[in-house]
């Protein structure tokens, strides 16, 4: 008898617990809110960082992330941009005529090459040396823009080209120049303070760079290009023109 009562209770316990507890909708549902699921994260927008120049030296001397990975900045000398430009003491111009540079005493420097009457193919150029009467060099690029073939004398000069520094190299033809301000003395910092940061720059070697500043986006041919050696923080040459 006792043994049928214990038996009894358990059932109506049971049934008990049966009874009062209720059915759990949400068991095995996530509770996460609905207004983060994945498709709510694909429309979230995710800003990938712009590939910048990786560059060691340059960091030194320029804001780096200025340029991308080709070392291109958008950063121009301007339309309204002049040269004034000293070298071997004449104020020379650019663009400027073979008839202005002959009467300002610089010689065409003879070659099997070129001569005053060569003809220059439109399009093309031709490169030139002059000497002055203290014995002193300067490259010159003649340039036909027109149609047809055109005599050298008859083309504009639309660069000039300082191939050394003469203050590093002994015996060099190539003399004293400013450009704008920047001369045979100046250091890489002197440089980027007077002309600004280049619009590109470019690793030749371990510590020889070339740096370019351009005057517009449209035309980057004209400008100033300063070679330099990092290690030496000096100028190797310096070249500019105006197309």
């Amino acid at each position: 008898m006792k043994k049928l009562l214990s038996i009894l209770l358990c059932c109506a316990f049971v049934l008990g617990i049966s009874a009062c507890g209720e059915y759990d909708e949400d068991y095995g549902v996530s509770t996460l809110d609905s207004s983060n699921t994945s498709e709510n994260l694909e429309n979230t927008e995710i800003k990938i960082p712009e590939i910048k120049s990786d560059d060691p030296v340059m960091p030194s001397y320029v804001d780096i992330s200025l340029y991308d990975e080709e070392n291109y900045a958008n950063i121009y000398l301007g339309k309204n941009f002049k040269f004034k430009v000293t070298y071997a003491g004449s104020a020379v111009k650019v663009p400027w005529t073979y008839k202005e540079i002959v009467a300002d005493g610089w010689t065409l420097v003879p070659s099997d090459e070129y001569s005053e009457e060569s003809q220059i193919l439109a399009g093309k150029s031709i490169i030139v040396d002059f000497n002055n009467e203290y014995k002193k060099t300067i490259t010159a690029v003649f340039y036909n823009g027109k149609n047809s073939s055109v005599a050298l004398k008859e083309c504009p000069i639309v660069k000039f080209i300082i191939k050394e520094n003469g203050l590093n190299v002994p015996e060099s033809n190539y003399g004293q120049f400013w450009v704008n301000g920047v001369s045979n003395i100046s250091a890489i910092t002197d440089i980027i303070e007077l002309l600004g940061s280049p619009s590109h720059f470019y690793r030749v070697s371990e510590n020889k760079y070339y740096l370019d500043w351009f005057i517009s986006k449209e035309d980057r041919r004209s400008g100033i290009t300063i070679y330099v050696d990092t290690a030496e923080d000096d100028i190797d040459a310096i070249e500019f023109s105006y197309y």
